[in-house]
């Protein structure tokens, strides 16, 4: 049977440990393939109930493969909240929230600051995704890396 010290058996392990490391790290620093600044442009055409169109534009952060975008201030009128998870083949199912803005924009003329959400389905690649909104109205999603 042999016998290792413990201090043999650390430094082996360190040494290991530290062998593998740089590829970790390597990939770390990479992070994920969208990882970065983005442009945001929403942009939904009239509806058949006559509410008229409009397009949102705003910064969003992808970090560690999730999208994060905010438009207007938190609690206000027109506000917009788009975030959700990048697969690392560029597919994305993002979860929007918000509150209306002026009535003439929502369908069913709904007053402002009434909470609504939906989703929107999207593909990144390289520099530009696009997407398109699920429920309720068309909107079409794109996104430009800065």
């Amino acid at each position: 049977m042999t016998k290792f010290s413990r201090v043999g058996v650390a430094a082996m392990l360190l040494a290991c440990g530290a062998a593998a490391a740089p590829a970790a790290w390597a990939q770390a620093a990479a992070g994920a393939p969208f990882d970065g600044a983005w442009d945001v442009t929403i942009a939904c055409a009239r509806h058949s109930d006559g509410a008229l169109p409009y397009t949102f534009r705003f910064p969003a952060r992808v970090a560690g493969g999730a999208l994060r975008g905010e438009h207007g201030a938190a609690g206000m009128a027109s506000w917009l909240l788009l975030e959700g998870p990048i697969q690392p083949d560029g597919t994305a199912t993002l979860a929007v929230k918000g509150l209306t803005g002026d009535n003439a924009y929502n369908m069913g003329r709904v007053p402002q600051l009434v909470s609504y959400a939906y989703t929107v389905k999207a593909t990144f690649a390289g520099t530009s995704g696009t997407g398109a909104r699920v429920e309720g109205r068309a909107c079409g999603v794109t996104f430009a890396r800065r």
